[in-house]
């Protein structure tokens, strides 16, 4: 459910303090490097990736040390920071950094981790530092990589909040002036239940649902039918854009003017 807040995180805080506490130095062990390679998404096949920074920033933002594509990828997503031997991950992110499929707020990163910001899967690998290169080094890295994460197709809701985009892993939303509707509408021409959008066989569908003012697609007024990249919507006084990117669904609100 979108907005609700999950702390999956690994608790390396206390293990590292053990660390300090017995008075080992963090530099008595080799030092490691972090790798991340690109296997999935929208950046697979991009060239594997040396960390060589104490902060390395992942997002959309133009200045970010990693910068990756992505309605649902916050514009600073998160944040690498190498503590000691110690590689910490920070999300800053609305819509989520996940770890092994589970959302983590801040967790110690492992040799194998599989990480997804958006639709971009990253591999972590840690190796023991050799050289000072940061270019790619393929014949470290494992050969198959387990498919841990699965990259689902999502409905994803832009422009109704600034700054907020909202995805929906589900087939079927719905769109009114109700509050049981996943995107709620405020309109004296937006029925209860106005419209859904649904997914069938990777391709997506406007369905009206009885409304009294309809439902316009580039200003037909239809039941049923099928979106196209570029469509333009009509929900009362809404307007909204259809974007088909990769598997997903992205519709592109523009608030009534009054």
């Amino acid at each position: 459910m979108i907005g609700q807040e999950h702390d999956f995180t690994r608790q390396f805080e206390s293990a590292f303090s053990i660390r300090l506490d017995r008075g080992r130095s963090t530099t008595s062990s080799p030092a490691s490097k972090l790798c991340l390679s690109f296997v999935g998404g929208l950046c697979a096949g991009r060239t594997d990736l040396f960390l060589t920074k104490h902060h390395t920033s992942l997002g959309r933002g133009e200045n970010c040390d990693v910068v990756l594509d992505g309605e649902t990828v916050s514009r600073l997503h998160c944040e690498i920071v190498r503590l000691g031997v110690v590689y910490l991950l920070h999300d800053f992110s609305r819509n989520g950094t996940f770890i092994n499929g589970q959302r983590v707020q801040q967790a110690q990163l492992q040799d194998g981790d599989q990480l997804r910001i958006g639709h971009n899967i990253l591999f972590v690998h840690l190796t023991s530092s050799v050289g000072t290169g940061g270019l790619k080094s393929r014949e470290t890295m494992p050969h198959h990589l387990p498919p841990v994460i699965e990259l689902n197709p999502h409905i994803v809701i832009k422009g109704l909040e600034e700054g907020v985009t909202q995805p929906f892993g589900e087939e079927r939303i719905t769109i009114g002036r109700r509050t049981d509707n996943q995107v709620v509408l405020d309109g004296d021409n937006i029925s209860r239940n106005h419209v859904a959008i649904e997914r069938h066989g990777g391709k997506y569908f406007v369905c009206d649902l009885d409304s009294a003012n309809g439902t316009h697609l580039n200003e037909e007024r239809v039941s049923l039918a099928e979106l196209s990249d570029g469509d333009r919507l009509r929900i009362g006084n809404f307007t909204l854009t259809v974007s088909l990117r990769d598997q997903d669904c992205v519709l592109n609100f523009k608030r009534p003017t009054k």
